[in-house]
């Protein structure tokens, strides 16, 4: 049984937690605060600043745990070690670089800071229970069970709303089919918004968009339809992906492919036989080459079957398979073209795990997402580590921590603290680290990833893999040649 209770308790009452999930055990509060500055870096900041402009957030309350009269924070760590350095800045070590923005945070607000804080107060003994609530709050949806995170269409839409802004085009069309039953739950709305913002394209489908003003129908609405209809069904096949759309050129010719007439597939008896086999895209497959009939005597007779000679086999040919729909544009199932190959001063290791990701199928009969998005994480971590070892002189000490000799005392234990290093302090082509900085800000590596290898209930998509990969093979592929 769940057994808790709600109670306003003072700040200096609370501990944060030495044996925060978010890093290593610690001694003692003071080392915890420490290791949360220096392992959240700008991020505790913003954090400060928004509490010390806005309050807590009322929707979230802390959870703690009592142990013989002391309270431990098990969820809000990060909110507790910011109310504490903006209610007393003096417990912030001197060397720490970011002190004065905490000491003038104080000055400025000091009088409007929480003393008392709102807490869902677990016993110690209860304390199991109180980890399966932080466990979820921490690791996604799980199926419904967590908070379900808006995607780019619902965070238009709340945008929109409250900015009085008018939506944004793909928002528009797709509201626009989903009040015409059209069902749109296979398309990616950033994927939409690349097509509907190359020129022609909205022409193409029948409607435009007046300078910020909502789109109008440039043919009937019956048409309009029929045509985004086949634009949701080709965004919505198994092998489509933002590569198909990535250039201007592209967009235009794949909006006309999906748009242009389908021949119809020939009748039996047209055929005298089965229909043509339809291929996983829709398209008619080849049909069989029928041979060229003798003409008919003038006798009336029935033409005789003759075989083939030498001379008139070039007259007819073997029957054609059908072709399946590519798994990629490169037409390969795998995660990794299996065609490319790494420079040979590349790491064993790494060499040996991408050509395990040549092997194993992502997509397809035998595709196997788990044991690709588990290859990924080790290749990630072990070419950001061999990286930062060749290139930024870090080392593994004699208890096996991954260091920085120039700075004393931190341990790169994390993939993210590895990326967030080799993002902001190596000196990357700024396309490159940018991207880098998004990937990690918005937690595209390491929750996915991390996810997949630790929750029981996290599954692997093979969808987000394969975008988690092509955002990053370039940041690799640079890496790579930097070890060269």
């Amino acid at each position: 049984m769940d057994v808790h209770q709600k109670i306003d308790l003072e700040l200096d009452k609370l501990l944060v937690n030495p044996e925060n999930y978010r890093f290593d055990p610690v001694k003692d509060q003071q080392e915890a605060i420490l290791t949360m500055l220096q392992s959240q870096n700008t991020k505790i900041i913003r954090l400060a600043r928004n509490i010390a402009e806005r309050g807590l957030n009322p929707t979230k309350r802390l959870l703690v745990k009592e142990t013989n009269g002391k309270y431990i924070v098990l969820e809000g760590n990060r909110r507790i070690t910011v109310l504490k350095l903006m209610t007393n800045p003096n417990e912030i070590p001197d060397e720490y670089l970011f002190k004065s923005i905490f000491e003038d945070l104080h000055a400025k607000y000091k009088d409007s800071l929480p003393k008392t804080i709102e807490c869902v107060v677990y016993p110690e003994e209860q304390q199991e229970a109180a980890d399966g609530w932080v466990l979820l709050e921490h690791t996604g949806e799980n199926q419904g069970m967590g908070t379900v995170p808006w995607d780019s269409a619902q965070k238009q839409r709340f945008e929109a709303r409250h900015k009085q802004q008018e939506l944004s085009r793909a928002l528009q069309i797709l509201e626009f089919l989903e009040a015409n039953g059209i069902d749109i739950s296979g398309v990616e709305a950033t994927s939409l918004k690349r097509l509907l913002e190359t020129r022609g394209v909205p022409q193409m489908l029948g409607i435009d968009f007046p300078k910020k003003k909502k789109f109008i129908l440039i043919e009937s609405q019956e048409e309009v339809l029929q045509r985004l209809k086949k634009l949701v069904e080709g965004m919505s096949a198994e092998d489509f992906n933002v590569g198909k759309i990535y250039t201007l050129a592209q967009r235009s010719a794949w909006v006309q492919n999906v748009l242009a007439p389908q021949p119809a597939a020939p009748s039996p008896s047209e055929t005298g036989g089965t229909p043509a086999p339809v291929s996983s895209n829709g398209n008619a497959s080849t049909p069989t080459p029928q041979p060229v009939p003798s003409p008919s005597p003038s006798n009336g007779t029935a033409p005789q079957p003759t075989a083939p000679s030498a001379a008139t086999s070039t007259l007819t040919s073997p029957a054609l398979a059908p072709t399946p729909a590519p798994a990629s544009p490169g037409g390969y199932y795998t995660l990794v073209d299996p065609n490319k190959s790494l420079p040979p001063t590349t790491p064993e290791k790494i060499k040996s795990i991408y050509r395990e990701l040549q092997i194993v199928n992502i997509t397809g009969r035998s595709a196997a997402p788990h044991a690709v998005a588990a290859l990924l994480r080790i290749l990630l971590e072990i070419t950001a580590q061999e990286y930062l070892m060749r290139k930024q002189g870090f080392q593994l000490d004699s208890r096996n921590f991954f260091r920085n000799p120039a700075e004393q005392g931190k341990v790169y234990d994390r993939l993210d603290e590895k990326l967030n290093y080799i993002a902001t302090r190596c000196n990357l082509p700024g396309n490159l680290a940018n991207a880098l900085r998004v990937l990690i800000s918005d937690q595209l590596i390491t929750t996915t990833l991390n996810q997949v290898m630790h929750n029981t209930i996290f599954r692997a998509g093979s969808t987000a893999i394969k975008e988690l990969w092509q955002n990053f093979e370039k940041v690799f592929d640079y890496l790579i040649d930097e070890m060269k």
